[in-house]
């Protein structure tokens, strides 16, 4: 079985917490993730709205360091940049808050350098590029550089966490396609999944732009009343597939920074949710696309 899944906090959580990522006790380890053959993980370093500037790269650069010193380690897990080793897991760290770079063009040039490769632009908060989905206003001038600059060098642009303005901001200046890495379609009851969820009007500029869709397995972002874990999540699947998006859903579990359903809180379940979601009438065709399939392809085709 193969997976790809564009967005998890555990790297962070493992460094904050003095864990391995390795071996663990959370919604994610590699031991159990390499059970599936062919694996691909984006790690995202979340950067907290309260730090800014050197701060922010200070907290990225020690999270990065000890990804980087604990995957060194072990053979059946290799980055996905500058190693071309056949291994059970690739993994591919980002950034979930764009103050990583510190503020600065250089710290943008410098995340670059370590490998990052995807670039949530904001958290829910403003920071020097844009506004988050629970603050108001757009990008800034340094963060219209900030994505000129990073779509230069190759880097996708996450629209995941973006308020409505900001979103629609960089629709309209950006050039290349972009990503919600972990955001659902806003069709569940509730304000906080609706402030963090794409609209339909979002949802149909993605697939013009030819972007790609993360789903988020957080209870807020997929429940209404007396719905959640796998039904919610086919729920979703139904939804996207009813707006012609098949070839642009992908996984985005958000594993290791948010509450989820007993049946979705665990990488070792992903064959177990493939299975139910078979039996629901989805075909292997449409979930190879959603598990693998389209993320792999974005991601190759990307330029």
């Amino acid at each position: 079985m193969r997976i790809f899944d564009l967005h998890c906090d555990t790297a962070g959580e493992c460094c904050k917490n003095n864990l391995e990522l390795y071996r663990n006790n959370m919604h994610f380890s590699i031991e159990r993730a390499k059970e599936y053959g062919r694996y691909t993980q984006l790690f995202a370093v979340w950067i907290p709205d309260e730090l800014r500037g050197s701060a922010a790269l200070d907290y990225f650069n020690k999270t990065a360091d000890r990804f980087y010193k604990e995957i060194a380690k072990y053979e059946d897990v290799i980055s996905l940049y500058g190693d071309t080793r056949e291994t059970p897991v690739k993994a591919m760290l980002t950034v979930e808050g764009g103050s990583a770079c510190g503020g600065t063009i250089e710290g943008l040039r410098h995340l670059y350098s370590r490998g990052v490769r995807v670039v949530t632009l904001t958290w829910n908060g403003a920071n020097e590029i844009a506004s988050g989905a629970f603050s108001d206003g757009g990008f800034t001038d340094f963060g219209r550089e900030f994505v000129c600059l990073a779509e230069e060098l190759g880097i996708v642009l996450d629209a995941s966490h973006l308020n409505r303005q900001s979103f629609f901001e960089l629709a309209e200046f950006s050039e290349k396609p972009f990503i919600a890495s972990h955001s659902n379609a806003d069709i569940v009851d509730n304000p906080y999944g609706r402030k963090r969820n794409l609209s339909r009007e979002q949802i149909e500029v993605m697939k013009a732009r030819k972007g790609l869709i993360g789903l988020n397995y957080c209870s807020d972002f997929l429940q209404n009343p007396g719905k959640g874990g796998v039904e919610a999540l086919a729920e979703q699947i139904e939804y996207f597939s009813s707006i012609g998006c098949d070839g642009m859903l992908a996984l985005g579990s958000d594993y290791d920074g948010c509450e989820m359903s007993n049946e979705l809180c665990g990488v070792e379940k992903l064959g177990c949710v493939f299975s139910l979601l078979l039996e629901k009438g989805f075909s292997k065709q449409l979930l190879e696309k959603i598990f693998y399939r389209n993320a792999e392809s974005f991601f190759e085709n990307f330029k």
